[in-house]
């Protein structure tokens, strides 16, 4: 299972119904995070040893709260 479709490499631009939020920093560090999940996932769909497999779940964990912080986070400065 694939948590997030591949997008062309260009400037990320997320529409608000009444405007549109530009924040470079903010945006890279979310494609970051998606990548982390992802890999994570991945990950974890490959281990059988107990240890590795609680490790990415921990490390899926903290990529879905981070990731739900810096959506926040550009929903406060957009």
């Amino acid at each position: 299972m694939k948590l997030f479709q591949k997008k062309p490499k260009k400037e990320i631009i997320f529409r608000d119904k009444k405007k549109e939020i530009q924040n470079p920093l903010l945006l890279n560090e979310i494609e970051k995070v998606k990548l982390e999940m992802d890999t994570a996932y991945k990950n974890f769909q490959n281990v059988m040893d107990p240890d590795l497999i609680d490790c990415y779940i921990y490390e899926s964990n903290a990529a879905q709260k981070r990731y739900h912080f810096l959506l926040k986070q550009l929903k406060e400065t957009g």
